[in-house]
């Protein structure tokens, strides 16, 4: 994946983690419909070549409403922040790994 994927990449799971706190904030907020950025479909269509225009963010109308109209699930919204957390953390790393193997080309593998 090249240096722009990764930094797409870091973009969008910072705004993922930024929608699932606010799901989290918002778990007792009546009628309030939990929201997430579809990471995976949105990275595909990245890597695709195409160009984002906005933050895709969706609305999630699926699983239990509660009697207020809520359908937030604190564990849910904790296992997407986790997932998000882990994809952060291996972003990181791989980006980490290229940007070394641009310094060994720059300096001709000399420290």
């Amino acid at each position: 994946m090249a240096v722009h994927g990764l930094e797409q990449s870091l973009r969008l799971l910072i705004e993922r983690a930024r929608i699932v706190a606010g799901n989290l904030a918002n778990a007792n907020t009546p009628h309030y419909l939990r929201r997430d950025l579809p990471f995976h479909a949105v990275m595909q269509r990245v890597l695709a070549g195409e160009t984002l225009r906005g933050t895709p963010v969706e609305t999630d109308a699926s699983g239990a409403l509660r009697a207020d109209g809520n359908n937030v699930s604190p564990e849910r919204e904790l296992a997407a922040l986790n997932e998000t957390v882990l994809l952060y953390r291996t972003t990181v790393q791989l980006l980490a790994k290229e940007l070394a193997l641009f310094r060994a080309a720059v300096t001709e593998g000399r420290r």
